[in-house]
């Protein structure tokens, strides 16, 4: 946010100073995304990630209204997001599949059979080779399961390749596409923890100008920027008035609730 504070100083004028600087977001059409907040002495200056400013003098201001609102977001630290990534690669796996078995001349039981077998044989050699990389295959129970987990194998392969009603075709997309996405469900087991999506709090200010406009800023729910924006008001305009969490009247045009 260094980056964006540095910005917004920049359209400071002769003799203007800051009073707050806060972070938050531009929910407008027009002006969007994460931006650094700043109340100088004279105006409202907003600057987003994205280049935009909103600068609104408060004399300017008519009202400024503040809620609580609860949206989902993706959390920052939910790092790569390897579920959405498991369910692409199944949708997409899934598609093709669809593909080639429209084109087939296989009956749709005979499609269903290939499919099986497919994804039969896939599982097991993850299974085999999860057994291989976990174990050191010396205790006579694990050598068991390898050896079980071979012959099952060779025996699925053998029934692909003699049998008339397995497309060979489907049966290796099947087996490859559904080898990677098993493989990396396995290999990334312990972080498959959702879709990385949390509900977060925050504040919504919006802040109505003369002109019929109006500016929305989300902020933290325990940020003053309301408060303190209305105080600014209300020193330039000369007035004083209760302030309520949910609603700031200016200039006295509206009543308190």
């Amino acid at each position: 946010m260094r980056r964006l504070e540095d910005r917004l100083r920049s359209y400071l004028v002769e003799d203007e100073s800051v009073q707050r600087l806060t972070s938050g977001r531009l929910v407008d059409d027009a002006a969007r995304g994460a931006a650094m907040i700043g109340l100088t002495d004279r105006r409202l200056l907003c600057v987003s990630e994205r280049g935009e400013l909103v600068d609104v003098r408060y004399d300017y201001v008519c009202s400024v209204r503040s809620r609580d609102r609860t949206r989902v977001r993706y959390r920052p630290d939910a790092g790569p997001n390897r579920t959405l990534r498991l369910g692409v690669g199944t949708i997409i796996l899934g598609l093709l599949v669809a593909a080639v078995a429209a084109t087939s001349p296989l009956t749709p039981v005979e499609t269903v059979a290939t499919v099986a077998v497919s994804a039969a044989t896939a599982a097991v050699a993850i299974g085999l080779q999860s057994v291989r990389t976990r174990t050191r295959v010396g205790h006579s129970s694990d050598q068991l399961l390898v050896g079980i987990g071979f012959v099952s194998l060779l025996a699925l392969v053998g029934v692909a390749v003699v049998a008339a009603s397995v497309s060979l075709a489907l049966y290796g997309l099947v087996t490859i596409g559904s080898g990677l996405v098993l493989g990396y469900a396995v290999r990334h087991r312990e972080r498959l923890d959702g879709l990385g999506l949390e509900d977060h709090r925050e504040s919504l200010l919006s802040v109505n100008t003369v002109d019929g406009e109006t500016v929305h800023i989300a902020v933290e729910p325990d940020s003053t920027l309301a408060r303190d924006l209305a105080t600014c008001v209300y020193d330039r305009a000369d007035d004083t008035v209760d302030v309520d969490r949910r609603v700031i009247v200016a200039s006295g045009r509206e009543q308190q609730t």
